[in-house]
């Protein structure tokens, strides 16, 4: 019952709209071809009966290409829902029309409206547009030509069969909508698995190079800085893993904070990296704050050290990647615990 509720108008945040569009979009062009081609073979066969049938019933075929239309051309969640509600209620009237044609309209009811009740469960991501629209398709489809009157025993049998296509439809939108969000779930996790450090938190090295090589496609000026942990193989040993993965963990926080206008991830070991959106300057006052704060966040302190490089926009990533590693060799080389850059190896201890 919670589900049902939870379900009752869904849409999702802009990352699960989009997904959901995705993956229901083929499914609405399958359902409206689907009631075009039933309705094309429904009026084949009344003109096969009639001779030349009766003309008005072809009224029905530009709401429904119309709508199939829209949905060829929507772009959003929103739009699909819109144009999958014009769908099933255009098909709708075009069955009205061919009913209206028939020389026993009230046969073709129930079978239509539970055929279209069913086929619509999938399309809808809420009952709240599902039910509505199945409410219209019945009085589109009924009005007039419902099996008896009411308390009559064929009026009651059809309510129980307009009722239970309703229950099944009801069920079967709610199932389907659990099936994509459990879906979208599970893409997430795997997402989170492909390109998140499981220590630290931050993008891993597949994540920070993809966000890296897009990074190279915008203007501005961008600085590269390498970051390592001083001494961590120390830590390691002296200490044990649990002690190096706290460390890891607290300069992460920092990079993570500090960092969250710039690229960051880990890149391996006790290694980071940062695309720095900025001139030259800021970069260094950048990695002065890097320095002053991973020491003020671990007891004992603990230090980093540095190399900055300009970010190659023309080259590929391993030339800014082997120049900030030159530099951060020359920080270790000097003491450690200072950034130095490497255009004209300044150094900040």
């Amino acid at each position: 019952m919670r589900k049902l509720f939870a379900f009752t108008y869904f849409i999702g945040d802009p990352e699960q709209q989009r997904q959901f569009f995705v993956e229901g979009r083929p499914v609405v062009i399958l359902t409206q071809a689907f009631g075009l081609i039933a309705w094309l073979c429904s009026i084949a066969l009344l003109f096969g009966a009639n001779g030349d049938g009766h003309l008005k019933v072809l009224l029905g075929a530009p709401g429904m290409l119309a709508s199939l239309f829209m949905t060829l051309r929507a772009r959003s969640l929103r739009q699909l829902i819109v144009s999958g509600v014009m769908g099933a209620v255009t098909t709708a009237v075009a069955f009205r029309l061919f009913v209206d044609q028939t020389e026993q309209p009230v046969f073709w009811v129930l079978p239509i409206g539970i055929a279209m009740a069913l086929a619509s469960a999938p399309v809808f991501s809420g009952l709240i547009n599902y039910v509505a629209t199945i409410v219209v398709i019945w009085l589109v489809l009924g009005v007039g030509h419902f099996p008896g009157q009411p308390g009559q025993l064929d009026f009651n049998l059809a309510l129980v069969a307009v009722g239970g296509s309703l229950c099944i439809g009801v069920y079967l939108n709610v199932f389907f909508l659990t099936l994509r969000v459990g879906n979208f779930r599970a893409r997430k996790e795997l997402t989170i698995l492909a390109f998140k450090d499981s220590i630290t938190g931050l993008s891993n090295r597949r994540k920070f190079t993809l966000d890296a090589r897009a990074a190279q496609q915008t203007d501005g000026p961008l600085h590269f800085l390498m970051i390592d942990i001083d001494d961590f193989k120390k830590i390691n040993d002296t200490l044990g893993h649990d002690a190096g993965d706290e460390v890891l963990k607290r300069t992460s926080a920092v990079i993570g904070r500090l960092s969250a206008e710039h690229l960051c991830g880990r890149l391996g070991g006790e290694e980071f990296g940062v695309v720095f959106r900025g001139e030259a300057a800021e970069a260094c006052v950048f990695a002065g704050r890097l320095l002053d704060e991973v020491r003020a966040a671990c007891v004992p302190a603990r230090t980093i050290s540095i190399g900055i490089a300009e970010f190659d926009k023309q080259a590929d990533l391993s030339v800014s990647y082997h120049h900030a590693d030159r530099a951060l060799y020359a920080a270790k080389h000097a003491g450690k615990n200072r950034y130095v850059m490497a255009s004209d190896r300044r150094e900040a201890a």
